[in-house]
């Protein structure tokens, strides 16, 4: 009998994008801006509660914008809806991309393509 582990966080791989592969330029973006990006996104579609909405930013690389967040599990679906409906930072056209969601934080870190697949028949061998 297996035994299900409930978790009190969740964790997102997200990344804020302004379209660079279509053309536009490239927009610098700290830590702090970043934050506020996602701020923005829970003020825009859920208010005042969704500011209250606490986010850690765990791990964030400013070439790419791209982030590994953690929020409360009973807020998951408030924020995935507010990153996924976000479209407007600074007079700017963007979207949060979610690479990953996950309640636990090293599936993060997990690939597929990282393993060397077998065909069946050698797999049987040994």
């Amino acid at each position: 009998m297996s035994e299900v582990y409930y978790t009190d966080n969740y964790y997102m791989d997200i990344r804020l994008d302004f379209g660079e592969q279509y053309g536009q330029t490239e927009i610098p973006m700290d830590v702090k801006k970043f934050k506020y990006a996602v701020f923005l996104a829970l003020k825009t579609l859920h208010g005042d509660m969704g500011c209250s909405i606490p986010v850690d930013i765990f791990k964030y690389r400013e070439k790419d914008r791209r982030a590994i967040i953690r929020i409360p599990s009973k807020q998951v679906t408030k924020v995935w809806s507010a990153l996924t409906l976000f479209s407007l930072y600074d007079d700017l056209e963007c979207t949060f991309k979610v690479y990953k969601a996950t309640p636990v934080l090293s599936c993060l870190n997990l690939n597929s393509t990282m393993y060397n697949h077998k065909e069946q028949d050698k797999c049987m061998e040994e």
